[in-house]
């Protein structure tokens, strides 16, 4: 495919582009009897309980399970949380998170990304994904949190920044992200060296996702978008993830003193998801029971939670996950 690649882009780089560009949203179909396809059936168990819901939008139509607490008198809407698994993920590699924020009192809401699971799509962008998690939203909104991992949490990003002139802006008031990258342009560039795109292959794909997005790939920085955002964020990340290496923690954690970075060690990209003391983590931040109130007189880009920034060693460049 490589020497194909810098041919085509000689040759026809807008053609190169629009190729990479599908191979580049295209999820590879999981394996079949695999130990990580079987830790995925066994997680999916604990999405029975959920209320199955398939939640349309404009593309085509997304699959949920959503998670009631136990009903309470005179209590009208619960808040929802909405959790949103990686690239080649699925709903269920969220499953540890539902308990502990329903015992919490929270409503939960986990999908399929398009391409994904159950959900209907063969390919996934971040403009596609924006707005199949702005669908769940509007489904099961208000929406007090979102738990997001990896590729996900670059979905959240762009929703809640409002970063695609296109698709509505989500509000949240309050944001975990799991192992993201901190630059969509850097996980473009690392995806054209792998397939063989030099310089010239590599603006084809960049411009490609100008046209699609509507905006640059430079957009999708993940700082800027936080600082948009500005509301609390809880960062976890494994300074030992091989995927998306600790390094854009670090970058994301620059965003300002509203991001809460807590650095873990042993998990990898994948064992975060399912480790207590990362689950125990998240819904104390969710709930607020791991800082001081906040004035929620306040408009949300000017709340802010006390930082706890790592001072680690960068990682390397991103390599094989998003």
């Amino acid at each position: 495919m490589r020497p194909l690649a810098r041919l085509g882009e000689n040759l026809a780089p807008g053609l190169t582009g629009r190729i990479a560009f599908r191979l580049f949203c295209t999820p590879p179909r999981p394996k079949q009897g695999n130990h990580r396809a079987a830790s995925v059936k066994s997680l999916a168990t604990r999405l029975e309980a959920g209320t199955p819901l398939s939640v349309p939008f404009p593309c085509s139509s997304v699959a949920a399970r959503l998670f009631e607490p136990p009903q309470r008198d005179g209590v009208g809407t619960l808040p929802c949380v909405i959790l949103l698994h990686g690239w080649t993920g699925q709903a269920a590699v969220m499953a540890a998170f539902i308990k502990p924020l329903l015992k919490a009192g929270l409503r939960v809401v986990a999908f399929d990304l398009p391409a994904h699971g159950d959900s209907t799509g063969a390919t996934l962008d971040l403009p596609t994904g924006v707005a199949s998690l702005a669908a769940v939203a509007r489904a099961v909104g208000p929406v007090e949190a979102i738990v997001a991992h990896s590729f996900g949490g670059s979905i959240a990003l762009a929703a809640l920044a409002g970063t695609l002139p296109a698709q509505p802006r989500i509000v949240a008031r309050r944001l975990v992200l799991i192992a993201p990258p901190s630059s969509m342009r850097e996980v473009a560039g690392w995806f054209g060296a792998r397939i063989g795109l030099g310089p010239r292959g590599l603006q084809a794909l960049e411009a490609r996702i100008h046209t699609v997005a509507g905006v640059p790939v430079t957009a999708f920085a993940g700082a800027a978008q936080l600082q948009r955002y500005g509301g609390p964020t809880l960062l976890l990340h494994c300074r030992d993830d091989r995927e998306v290496p600790f390094a854009h923690a670090q970058a994301l954690a620059d965003a300002g003193p509203f991001v809460r970075l807590e650095a873990q060690n042993g998990l990898g990209h994948r064992r975060i998801l399912t480790a207590p003391r990362v689950v125990a983590l998240v819904a104390d931040f969710v709930t607020g029971r791991a800082e001081p109130a906040l004035d929620q007189t306040q408009p949300i880009n000017s709340r802010r939670t006390t930082a706890s920034i790592a001072s680690t060693p960068a990682g390397e460049s991103f390599r094989q996950g998003r």
